[in-house]
């Protein structure tokens, strides 16, 4: 039997029910992440208005109460490919998520690039790093930043970065990658303010999670790393995505299985706060 990452403890009524969620926009923002792939999938697809398409669906829950939470001027996130529910969440535009699949120039990379390579410049929230589409490669850029948050708050004595995080965001298969490992062993050693969020939903760029991961659970393999908190549960459960804070303690890595439109399950994994914390979540790929 394979050792299983510890659950993410039951949240009560009150957490689940936090008044700082506003489940409004949080349904807005789902449907809108869903209806722009719809439109991709079923017309611009077919018409090769749109040459690749990396749809989110399944991924947008938890990829949108995660954005909602990241309010610091100073906190840095680093994404990939299949992270457009949470660049809406961080502030992105439908019409200019709309333009970046399209080239077209008014998309957030001016057309330059398969369209869903983001950034996004803090402007009083949170900062989006530069991405490009090489799997695995956002997570030292993402131990760099917290590095820097970390000299920013303790060298420096910048107390505005006292509750500052990086965060990156990845999928099952980009835990394969030595990018991932490389950041790490640096988030661990250095007990940096990073939050691994892995998302898993058993397939890594179609490959089954059992041929590429031991086990099929990075989150259980990881348990053996110190400074590193481990948490998993459903990345659809509301009480599960909302009982992780970006900004509480200051050791919080996770993973969460989620259920997703095609019947699979995919995890998370998030770290948030002075040691590196990873958590993992279900979603499609």
């Amino acid at each position: 039997m394979p050792v299983r990452a510890a659950a993410i403890p039951n949240p009560s009524d009150s957490a689940a029910e936090d008044p700082r969620t506003d489940w409004r926009r949080v349904a807005s923002l789902l449907h809108s992440s869903r209806a722009l792939d719809d439109i991709e999938e079923t017309r611009l697809v077919p018409e090769r208005k749109v040459l690749y398409q990396f749809s989110a669906r399944g991924h947008d829950f938890a990829q949108i109460l995660l954005g909602l939470q990241l309010r610091d001027a100073h906190d840095g996130v680093s994404v990939y490919y299949r992270s457009r529910p949470l660049m809406l969440a961080l502030g992105v535009g439908l019409e200019e998520a709309a333009a970046g699949p399209l080239a077209r120039s008014g998309a957030f990379s001016g057309g330059r690039d398969i369209g869903v390579v983001f950034n996004l410049p803090g402007h009083g929230g949170p900062t989006v790093l530069p991405a490009c589409g090489g799997v695995g490669a956002q997570y030292t850029p993402a131990a760099g930043w917290a590095q820097a948050i970390r000299y920013r708050h303790e060298t420096l004595g910048d107390e505005s970065y006292s509750r500052s995080i990086a965060v990156v965001l990845g999928g099952d298969a980009s835990t394969a990658t030595n990018g991932f490992w490389s950041a790490l062993n640096i988030a661990t050693t250095l007990r940096l303010p990073m939050l691994f969020y892995i998302e898993d939903n058993g397939f890594g760029i179609s490959v089954p999670a059992r041929l590429q991961t031991p086990g099929g659970n990075i989150a259980a393999n990881l348990r053996a790393f110190a400074g590193l908190v481990i948490l998993e549960g459903d990345g659809g459960d509301p009480r599960c995505c909302c009982a992780s804070p970006c900004h509480g303690s200051r050791v919080t890595p996770a993973r969460i299985p989620r259920p997703t439109s095609r019947g699979r399950r995919s995890r998370q994994s998030v770290r948030a706060t002075r040691s590196p914390g990873s958590r993992r979540s279900s979603s499609p790929r």
